[in-house]
């Protein structure tokens, strides 16, 4: 990043912090005055209309000490309301004539009277009060519930930060942003002695400074041929050209970051459905006649991946032919159509329907997207290139689930489905104001995916494991396991909020290893390595849900995944085109990837059917060690076909970058 790049992000960053910060504290402070006496009235309400029933039954004549049913109706007010403790009926002499306790994991017992918080209201007779109803909250309802909102303050001023850097460096990445950019790489070039800047700047003022360093280079190759000859004088010229670098003129660099922000923004919409959409689908769905309803939920996570999946062969090249930019506008705008129409769903075919929406817009800007970037990256720096794209996705699914989650505890689904298709909206609006609207790129003989070229990719073992072996159990462990098992088992104990910070864990640890491993890919050969590795840990995660309780084991195994897949994705993506290069010389990068992305969707559509039939046959617990273990026979097939090919582009490390 250029230095006043840096120096900008740093003063938006602190500001944010500073800023944000200070309203996070405020607001939890001042939380504790609002919510706590609203959780006393909470417990107030229940003791009165309790004791109003008790009083109308006074009223008839019934003593308090006889009230039949009364349990049974305190049992009702608890099971209403979570948060209280106890719900007690007392007689005049303060002898319990009944009474309901909780007695849970949340630590609901007998307490003391400074563990709790006691409303009473009175059950009123001919002759003043009878009797009393006691209805009690536990100081740690209270801690929890100001714990609870600084977590999700703290989860939304995470996501303010990140979203605000990625918009500024959005922002830098515009075309009105090219004069500030060109005139600051200029100045630092020539307060350094050098005159090595790219070349054909179509803004006047930087034209004009062009201009002037072409005249210092003519007015040297005029030197030259004068002091043809003359070895002294020529030594004396070499020495002025090394030290300020006159001759070099290096190529104008591809600007890939535009994409980043459509793609951040897109996928944002679709991570904030990740906490809810298992139990929204479960809330629609009715029996099926020879389907267990593990199964019927899954059917619509595997249809929206399946269209996916199958779509990608041609849409490579509808997205290469119609213009990348424009491909991924309109793939967004037919998303947004799809969020908004699951946002009214009355029924589960409905529901499917809007998804299928949703998933044919999701692959066009996947595809357009990716073919941007490929497009526009040598083979050398594919996997950085590839960790440009891949990084956004995760920073979407960092900040995604959280928000998502807050937004369907505090306004319900349906809210959070519209707020995705307005997300979707705004990242078609970036698109436009960013991406071209005309390719500069060279179109490629071959851009379309033939399946006929998918025996010839499969037929070299390393090149079928990679993509068999690692890419497909890879997607089945994210989809079955983390996006479809995952929230349902949560969602029986916990609240979309807390699913999603569980969730967000697996975008933070791939955010913080994918650049890494890119760098690190690209420049030492270490891919084989990663992939094998990252196999192995992935499917090691799973341990977490028999080591810890709910959410934490659940949490572990998220953010196991994350590192582990954040080492393999881009060393993966970079093999891929290593091998297929090889196999298939005339085949395109762009049908490349698309035949491997389709692939790797394979997986996304087989996971939650899969892990969904292992769940119905046996048990939660025993589809995710079936899913962990097929990702480690998987890992280990494809290190043991590395090492016996004997292939350049698969050893373990090489001395420089893999062409």
């Amino acid at each position: 990043m250029r230095r006043i790049d840096a120096a900008i992000v740093t003063l938006v960053t602190l500001v944010l912090l500073v800023g944000l910060g200070a309203v996070a504290w405020k607001t939890v402070e001042r939380a504790e005055g609002v919510l706590v006496p609203a959780l006393e009235k909470k417990a107030d309400a229940v003791a009165l209309s309790v004791a109003s029933l008790a009083t109308e039954a006074v009223g008839y004549g019934i003593p308090v000490p006889r009230f039949v049913g009364a349990e049974a109706v305190l049992r009702a007010a608890l099971d209403e309301d979570t948060e209280l403790a106890f719900a007690t009926i007392l007689a005049a002499d303060g002898t319990v004539t009944a009474e309901a306790r909780r007695e849970d994991d949340i630590g609901f017992a007998r307490r003391g009277e400074a563990d709790i918080a006691t409303v009473t209201r009175a059950i009123d007779g001919a002759d003043g009060a009878v009797g009393a109803v006691a209805v009690g909250i536990p100081r740690a309802v209270e801690a929890r519930v100001l714990r609870d909102l600084a977590i999700d303050i703290s989860v939304l001023l995470l996501v303010a930060i990140l979203v605000a850097l990625e918009l500024t460096a959005f922002a830098f990445a515009l075309p009105s942003a090219a004069r500030l950019r060109g005139i600051t790489t200029r100045l630092s070039a020539a307060r350094a002695g050098r005159f090595d800047v790219p070349p054909g700047a179509s803004d006047p003022a930087l034209a004009a400074m062009d201009r002037a360093v072409d005249a210092r280079r003519a007015r040297l190759a005029a030197l030259r041929e004068r002091a043809a000859g003359d070895g002294g004088a020529q030594k004396a010229l070499e020495t002025i050209d090394a030290r300020h670098h006159l001759s070099e003129r290096p190529a104008g660099a591809v600007n890939l970051a535009v994409v980043r922000a459509p793609v951040f923004l897109f996928f944002f919409a679709e991570e904030m459905t990740r906490p809810f959409l298992p139990t929204s689908i479960a809330s629609l769905a009715g029996p099926v006649p020879g389907l267990s309803p593990e199964v019927v939920i899954a059917l619509p996570i595997a249809l929206f991946m399946a269209i996916v999946a199958l779509s990608q062969p041609f849409l490579n090249g509808v997205t290469e032919r119609a213009g990348r930019g424009r491909a991924l506008r309109i793939g967004a705008l037919v998303a947004a159509l799809g969020y908004g129409w699951a946002s009214s769903a009355g029924s589960l075919i409905d529901f499917t329907l809007a998804r299928c929406v949703t998933a044919f817009g999701f692959a066009t800007v996947f595809i357009a997207a990716q073919g941007f970037v490929v497009d526009r990256t040598a083979a050398g720096g594919r996997a950085r290139g590839i960790g440009l794209f891949v990084s956004a996705i995760m920073a979407a699914m960092l900040c995604g689930p959280p928000i998502g989650g807050i937004i369907a505890d505090r306004l319900g689904e349906a809210t959070a489905f519209q707020v995705s298709a307005v997300m979707a909206l705004v990242a078609a609006l970036c698109a436009f104001v960013a991406l071209p609207r005309t390719e500069g790129v060279t179109r490629t003989a071959r851009g379309t995916v033939r399946f006929g070229d998918l025996p010839k990719l499969l037929a070299r073992p390393a090149m079928a494991l990679l993509l068999i072996g690692t890419a497909v159990p890879a997607k089945v462990l994210l989809i079955g396991l983390c996006m479809y098992l995952l929230p349902l088992e949560l969602a029986k104990s916990f609240e979309p909020a807390v699913i999603g910070r569980v969730l967000m864990l697996y975008g933070l640890a791939m955010l913080v290893t994918v650049p890494l491993v890119s760098r690190l890919s690209d420049k030492q050969g270490l891919r084989v390595p990663f992939v094998v590795g990252g196999g192995v840990a992935a499917g090691a995660s799973v341990l977490h849900l028999v080591l810890w309780p709910e959410p934490w084991g659940a949490a572990l195994m998220v953010l196991q995944i994350g590192v582990a897949q954040g080492l393999s994705t881009t060393p993966q993506s970079a093999l891929v085109g290593d091998l297929g290069r090889q196999a298939v010389p005339d085949l395109s990068e762009g049908a490349l990837y698309g035949i491997f992305r389709l692939v790797e969707r394979l997986g996304t559509v087989v996971g939650p059917l899969l892990v969904g039939f292992v769940w119905t046959m046996t048990s939660a617990m025993h589809a995710a060690f079936v899913t962990g273990g097929l990702v480690i026979f998987g890992a280990l097939a494809f290190f043991v076909a590395a090492m016996a090919s004997g292939d350049g582009a698969l050893r373990l490390k090489s001395a420089g970058r893999t062409p």
